[in-house]
């Protein structure tokens, strides 16, 4: 049977994830991740009938819209006897519990009343009028053709094998989960032209490393709005060219824009010693040359191991978050997701009831990587100041129990930034490295439906610029 290719524009994906709450005194925020297969429904309909699928057989339905035959065939193995002997038109959506619904799909049996007609092009679907609808060819480097503008929502769904997307500059649109579940995916290769990303272009790529865009294009502010690391070339390079470390930390650098294995190796192993997977173990004060090499050449950072003390991490805090050409507020954001992603919420102490003093205090977060809220926001404070920048430790409640924050000042205003509630207990782990911000940057409107404090003590904020 001749293959027929058919366009799906209209297949919706939507993503919830509800937050949990807070709980107890000095205590973390708790979130429970709940973007699972149970909040998320997915529908096939056949004209007006309705049919529940599961994750994995809506993702084959779709992957088999390209061969008419197929789909029916598994559609009878599926449904059974529930499935209608005539029927005009297939489509689908999923649904996700809090949101609204999605948008039926097209018509997938009778395509010749399209008047966008697709074509394949060495693995890719395209449409006439230069949308790209999905690409099924088994590249690891996938240089998109010129003729495409519009990387369809799913247009690379469930590809196991890209490991590098290259977007011409006729591509002005990536659609929400254009690159979805693309397990293998490094990094994408964007132009100045592109002017529209969805929010969730990219979902579920576990092994992305990095972005590729020109200074301050959309791809490249999606990137740091996101906490993607952003390149401006697609050579092979590290995000910091020269890191600092203090004795007993460890530390890994990925190797942006390479899709190859990686041998390492350092110039002084007494100093900072590297494994297998480029993980280095900073063991005593000096310096040393780490180097990488993938696909025949060498790639190399510096490394500067500094003895530990809390003066000495403020210094390396700034000096591996902060850029010379940040604003205020990128600072405040940089120095915000360094203690999330290196500092650890003292929650089995706090379980216990049995907290050491120590995580009440700036050298816990600091150099033991461990403490409550008070710890996060004295070490903040510490930071604040060696950068410049006006802040206040803040003690009250939140979420019903004693609470310790902050408040910082910024463009001759001041916010609320809570570093401990922006560092949740994530399905009663304290593992979490993901940055969120509800606590960021925000207003006492805003602060107070979770957080009381004696306000005629600290500064008023009532900015909403960031609410």
């Amino acid at each position: 049977m001749k293959r027929r290719m058919y366009r799906m524009a209209a297949w919706v994906l939507a993503v919830f994830i509800a937050a949990g709450g807070v709980m107890g005194s000095y205590s973390p925020a708790v979130r429970t991740e709940a973007a699972s297969a149970a909040d998320t429904h997915y529908y096939i309909y056949l004209d007006d009938a309705r049919y529940e699928v599961t994750q994995e057989q809506y993702a084959k339905i779709y992957l088999l819209r390209d061969n008419q035959a197929d789909m029916i065939k598994y559609l009878r193995t599926i449904l059974g006897n529930r499935m209608p002997e005539r029927f005009s038109q297939i489509s689908g959506k999923i649904v996700t519990t809090g949101t609204a619904s999605g948008v039926g799909g097209e018509d997938l049996i009778n395509p010749s009343e399209n008047p966008n007609h697709a074509r394949m092009e060495n693995g890719f679907l395209i449409t006439n009028d230069g949308t790209l609808v999905s690409y099924s060819g088994s590249d690891t480097i996938v240089t998109v053709p010129s003729s495409v503008k519009v990387i369809n929502p799913l247009a690379f769904n469930g590809n196991k094998t890209v490991k590098a997307i290259i977007l011409p500059s006729s591509v002005t649109s990536a659609d929400d989960f254009a690159f979805y579940q693309c397990p293998s995916l490094r990094y994408i290769v964007f132009t100045k032209n592109v002017s529209y990303i969805g929010s969730r272009m990219i979902s579920q790529c576990n092994k992305l490393t990095n972005l590729v865009a020109p200074k301050n294009s959309k791809a490249y502010k999606y990137a740091v709005k996101n906490d993607i690391p952003v390149t401006t070339s697609a050579k092979p390079q590290f995000q910091n060219p020269a890191n600092y470390l203090l004795t007993g930390d460890s530390d890994k650098q990925i190797l942006l824009n390479n899709i190859y294995s990686v041998k390492w190796k350092s110039s002084k192993k007494k100093v900072a010693k590297v494994s297998s997977s480029g993980k280095v173990k900073a063991k005593k004060t000096g310096k040393a040359t780490i180097t990488a090499t993938a696909n025949g050449k060498k790639y190399k950072y510096k490394v500067t191991v500094l003895k530990k003390t809390e003066k000495n991490r403020v210094k390396q805090i700034i000096k591996v978050s902060v850029k010379k050409d940040m604003t205020k507020y990128e600072k405040i954001k940089a120095v915000h997701n360094w203690f999330i992603k290196n500092v650890k919420y003292d929650y089995y102490h706090y379980l216990s009831g049995n907290v050491p003093m120590v995580s009440h205090t700036a050298k816990g977060a600091l150099l033991k990587k461990v403490a409550v809220c008070d710890g996060y926001a004295y070490a903040f404070q510490k930071v604040m100041k060696k950068l410049g920048i006006g802040c206040k430790f803040v003690v009250g409640t939140g979420g019903g129990g004693g609470h310790a924050w902050n408040m910082v000042k910024t463009g001759g205003k001041w916010y609320h930034v809570d570093v401990t509630f922006d560092d949740p207990i994530v399905n009663r782990s304290n593992a979490n490295t993901t940055p969120y911000y509800t606590y960021f940057m925000k207003s006492s409107s805003v602060m107070k439906k979770t957080h009381s404090w004696k306000t005629g003590q600290y500064p008023k904020c009532t900015s909403k610029k960031y609410d």
